[in-house]
């Protein structure tokens, strides 16, 4: 039973995470349910339900922040990333690829960190529709090789300086579209069973209490505070590739 409560609480933290800032949930929870030793592929189809549940009603939330040609291109990308990505966790070193990626987002991360801390603006603009493609493909890459479909479309934001609520909305957006083949293919693909039906049902309930909540820390943070996050979490997340590779 102890083991049930604590692996609810990590899908709740992670669900705050994802909600408040539009990615980040497998980032937090992955590498904590890892800690206790839960089952992978339990872990993985509970992940991407439970950041399904979260996206949908963040998409209706934001749907006036949204511009959806940005989404379809992204997710045009993302599918045709994924399989790319599939190739490199079957033929190629995942570690080493984790850590040429961890090195980036720590660069990166920090370089941006620092240059907003000190109120400089970074030069680097995107202005073509194109990139949309182009990160829409890397996020596929990442999300099928290390299910972490937000954070290349989280540093796409920042280049395009997208809005708090523009972040949040295309993120969830994209993730919902995408997560919903992501979902099916795990459920094909037998990553779901008894326990991960037991535990989302569990889960849900909370999930009421937890949204609301989450929407309202959200308020709290103007799209100045949200950049130092979204660096934040990538740096994060740099860090914990460094570390598991």
């Amino acid at each position: 039973m102890s083991t049930i409560i604590i692996v609810i609480s990590i899908m709740l933290f992670g669900a705050f995470i994802r909600t408040v800032f539009g990615f980040g949930d497998a980032l937090i929870a992955m590498p904590m349910l890892t800690l206790i030793s839960f089952d992978l592929k339990t872990s993985t189809a509970l992940i991407g339900a439970i950041g399904l549940l979260v996206a949908i009603p963040a998409t209706l939330k934001y749907s006036s922040e949204i511009d959806w040609s940005v989404i379809k291109r992204l997710v045009i990308g993302s599918i045709f990333g994924v399989p790319v990505g599939i190739t490199l966790v079957k033929y190629v070193d995942v570690k080493v690829v984790g850590r040429i990626l961890g090195l980036f987002l720590l660069i990166y991360s920090s370089y941006s960190l620092i240059q907003v801390l000190r109120n400089k603006n970074l030069k680097v603009r995107l202005y073509s529709k194109f990139w949309d493609y182009i990160f829409g493909w890397i996020s596929g890459i990442l999300g099928s090789a290390f299910d972490s479909h937000g954070v290349a479309v989280a540093i796409y934001g920042t280049m395009k300086e997208w809005t708090a609520n523009e972040f949040r909305g295309i993120l969830q957006s994209h993730f919902m579209c995408v997560s919903l083949i992501v979902v099916s293919s795990q459920m094909v693909s037998g990553f779901w069973n008894m326990e991960v039906v037991k535990l989302l049902l569990m889960t849900i309930p909370f999930l009421f209490i937890l949204i609301p909540f989450s929407n309202w820390v959200g308020t709290k943070i103007n799209s100045a505070e949200m950049v130092k996050y979204v660096y934040g979490l990538l740096l994060l997340f740099g860090i914990m590739l460094l570390i598991k590779g």
